[in-house]
């Protein structure tokens, strides 16, 4: 096939990696990609001028009036996308970001609907895997299905899948995409990469983050609730 990507990065005060990440997409020699969509949640720092030092026609750069949370992000750079295939990638994953490539291949190969990155472990403690449990239940819950990580946002699709779906809000975004996914019927696959990313520890600013995460993943939990009055009403 020669349906053309557009790869879309949500980024918030990302200025120490977003060049290496950027870096590892153009290196990658992606074939038929049309675009790399960096929208700017409102950073503060230098993110903007380390975008900029990378000189490619394929780089487009959208800042945000404020920090709107990273679904806002990712709804924009939909709208700004303007081919067929979207991918989307965390700013933190450096240079391993030519590890998109796997995740392309299945779908071209039509083997699924949504394809998400499969993660090594972690290389440090991070929290206590209370948030990735409650993702996993939920999901489980809402769908029947066991995804390993429901959280990942390294994830490929065809646009096309996002008129059966909503973006929600904040952290909450790769939830409440695959659960609307999964009880339409999509086919979604996790496949392993050699991608890293920014760990969060088990100090104050990790726990901090995760207590983010976890509010705003019961919030779109507590939402799908209501759009699936029963969830054991399955497809």
């Amino acid at each position: 096939m020669d349906e053309k990507i557009s790869i879309i990065i949500p980024v918030y005060n990302e200025e120490k990696i977003i060049k290496e990440t950027l870096r590892g997409l153009i290196d990658a020699n992606i074939k038929n990609l049309g675009e790399i969509i960096v929208v700017d949640d409102g950073s503060l720092d230098k993110t903007k001028s380390r975008v900029n030092e990378i000189k490619s026609p394929l780089i487009k750069y959208h800042k945000l009036a404020r920090n709107l949370g990273k679904g806002a992000a990712l709804r924009k750079g939909v709208e700004l996308s303007s081919y067929p295939v979207i991918a989307f990638l965390d700013g933190d994953i450096g240079y391993s970001s030519k590890e998109i490539t796997k995740l392309l291949k299945a779908i071209y190969d039509n083997r699924a609907d949504l394809v998400i990155a499969e993660f090594p472990p972690a290389s440090v403690k991070g929290g206590f895997g209370i948030v990735k449990n409650i993702s996993r239940k939920g999901v489980y819950f809402f769908t029947g299905k066991n995804i390993k990580n429901p959280l990942c946002g390294q994830r490929v699709f065809r646009k096309k899948i996002l008129s059966y779906i909503d973006i929600p809000e904040g952290f909450g975004v790769e939830v409440g995409m695959l659960i609307d996914i999964l009880n339409h019927g999509l086919r979604v696959e996790e496949i392993p990469v050699l991608m890293t990313h920014r760990e969060t520890k088990r100090d104050l600013k990790g726990f901090i983050h995760r207590g983010k995460e976890l509010i705003h993943i019961l919030t779109v939990l507590i939402k799908k609730s209501y759009q699936y009055k029963n969830p054991r009403n399955r497809r």
